[in-house]
């Protein structure tokens, strides 16, 4: 049995896609897999068959590189058969391991984020843009597959000359075995990372309209985000006497969140219109599709799976009385909702799910390793 390594420097060891999703995909083709992630407050369970999860200590970014030395280590001692790395900084082992050549693993790069697309609307010297541009080209270059987890990404990465495949981070999730408790309030769920480009403060700001014309509701939002700004989102709820109507979740696994979106009545998604959101297909709004519940996104999301599967509402977010005129609207058409929902849920089951996506990641990885004998 052959041993492959899914490693992070930066994700948390039980990130949805990292570990519930790739790890367990790639312990499914009957490999040994070694987990290495970040660690968190969340400890790892009891070990699977064929299955180690080990912890990186969590460090701030300055600090990152010791995390990358240590990973160098273990990797030149164990020497596995397959790597897959999961952040751009990690592409310096792929390197390294190129270089030194007396040993030859499987190299993949499962990209999560377009790093020029961030980078191009970050304040910071063209220079360095044109520096990490040529870095990251140079780098890639070392792998044997890239798996992308959006579409798009592939438009800034023409010049590629390995194979590749999207493999969308849709949901892995039984829903026949859903049972729906209606809560006892209109409810609000939103999962997935807190900050200002997804939405976190519109969010806050919708509720504060809502309060303000005295309509009851629950707003759940779990996930986590820089402590400075949950501190801003925290003093903001005090300020606006939401307590009783806003609850910060904070990291929650994905298998103990989703009976919390199973008993919302609307997802919420408010990603900013920036270049690395467009067109983008935002896991989490398959998540409330999987949950069986309507949900309200950025104008510019998954617009054609919206259309064809008539499963979500759409406005602009930066237009505040527009989102709350849609909530109302959501509010009070109860039926129309939950046809949405039903909706999105059997697309979920049919198309949407991570056993399609699943497969497309097996065939890579089979075709690299038929290449590679």
């Amino acid at each position: 049995m052959t041993i492959f390594f899914n490693i992070s420097s930066v994700h948390p060891w039980n990130d949805t896609r990292f570990y519930h999703r790739q790890a367990h995909s790639i312990l499914n083709r009957g490999e040994r897999v070694i987990h290495i992630g970040v660690e968190n407050n969340q400890q790892p369970e009891s070990q699977q068959a064929n299955l180690e999860v080990r912890l990186l200590p969590y460090r701030k970014k300055k600090a990152r590189w010791k995390n990358i030395y240590q990973l160098f280590q273990i990797i030149n001692k164990e020497r596995p058969a397959s790597i897959m790395i999961h952040d751009p900084e990690l592409l310096i082992l792929y390197w390294w391991l190129k270089r030194k050549r007396v040993y030859k693993p499987l190299m993949i790069y499962d990209m999560h984020e377009n790093v020029p697309k961030i980078l191009s609307k970050k304040k910071l010297p063209h220079f360095i843009k044109w520096c990490y541009m040529k870095l990251e080209r140079y780098l890639i270059q070392s792998c044997d597959g890239v798996v992308f987890a959006e579409e798009t990404y592939k438009e800034d990465y023409t010049f590629l000359q390995v194979p590749y495949v999207d493999v969308y981070n849709f949901p892995k999730v039984d829903s026949k075995k859903e049972i729906r408790t209606p809560p006892d309030v209109f409810t609000m769920v939103y999962i997935g990372s807190i900050s200002h480009v997804r939405g976190s403060m519109t969010m806050l700001h919708l509720a504060k309209d809502l309060h303000d014309i005295g309509q009851k509701f629950k707003l759940i939002i779990i996930g986590t985000g820089q402590a400075h700004f949950i501190r801003e989102m925290s003093d903001f709820i005090k300020q606006q006497n939401l307590e009783g109507s806003v609850i910060l979740e904070g990291a929650v696994d994905f298998k103990d969140a989703f009976p919390i979106i199973q008993t919302a009545d609307l997802g919420l998604s408010f990603l900013a219109p920036i270049p690395n959101f467009i067109g983008g297909k935002t896991t989490k709004c398959f998540e409330y599709m999987a949950a069986g519940i309507p949900f309200i996104t950025s104008d510019f999301i998954i617009n054609d799976i919206i259309a064809e599967e008539q499963c979500a509402y759409q406005v602009n977010v930066e237009n505040r009385q527009a989102i709350l005129e849609q909530v109302l609207h959501v509010m009070n058409h109860p039926a129309e909702a939950k046809q949405k929902g039903e909706n999105g849920q059997a697309a979920f089951r049919d198309r949407y799910n991570w056993e399609q996506e699943e497969r497309k990641l097996h065939q890579l990885l089979n075709h690299l390793e038929e290449v590679r004998a």
